[in-house]
């Protein structure tokens, strides 16, 4: 069931697949280092879409990935991506909502990616003064406590606080933390797998989430 977002104040954006569309060229990232790490190349849509279509902890596992590797394939993942940084692009429509929202709500980044790529990239794409904060090379299942630790360093109200990802994890990073969630279908998760999780709405194009937003103020 959905909630209302009439009390939101603060908006907390997951950046790879909600911001960022990363998940093309994260396909040839991740397929540039898996022999290295021995884990599963993925070769064509088919394969992605599998993927696409699991949770994030059960596509980490049927792609061969060792969860003690998980935090060292994470840091070569970034690294490997700032090489290529230039090429990444922000999902269509996102940068015009983000500065909209930014007139009315205090918005920040939670992302395991890095502070230099999230910087770069906000900086090429004109979004640095629409966030307040952001907190970046979080753990992949860790989002939860970096946001439980935003909330109480800045005084927040659980009911003030809202989450926009395109993951599974992005929800029970949500669920566990007590806060609404609104679910993006344009990034990894397919919304077969979003529903599952049940997120308060998911929505399908950037301009949704302004609508939502703007709908319950009025």
């Amino acid at each position: 069931m959905s909630r209302s977002f009439e009390n939101i104040s603060t908006i907390i954006f997951d950046f790879d697949g909600t911001i960022a569309d990363t998940l093309k060229l994260g396909v040839s990232v991740s397929n540039s280092i898996c022999d290295r790490f021995g884990y599963k190349k993925i070769s064509n849509k088919k394969e992605l879409d599998i993927y696409r279509n699991l949770s994030t902890q059960k596509a980490i596992k049927a792609v061969g990935i060792s969860y003690l590797k998980l935090p060292i394939i994470a840091h070569a993942f970034r690294k490997e991506l700032a090489k290529n940084i230039d090429l990444l692009k922000p999902i269509d429509g996102i940068p015009e909502v983000i500065r909209e929202l930014a007139k009315s709500y205090k918005l920040g980044i939670v992302t395991s990616n890095s502070q230099a790529n999230i910087e770069s990239f906000l900086t090429r794409h004109g979004m640095t003064e629409c966030f307040h904060y952001f907190s970046s090379g979080i753990r992949l299942f860790q989002k939860n406590k970096t946001i439980k630790s935003i909330i109480k360093k800045g005084n927040l109200k659980k009911d003030e606080v809202l989450l926009v990802g395109d993951e599974t994890r992005d929800i029970e990073a949500a669920s566990s933390c007590g806060l609404p969630i609104i679910s993006a279908t344009w990034g990894f998760h397919t919304r077969a797998v979003l529903e599952e999780f049940h997120p308060d709405e998911i929505i399908d194009h950037p301009s949704e989430l302004l609508q939502l937003l703007i709908n319950t103020r009025t």
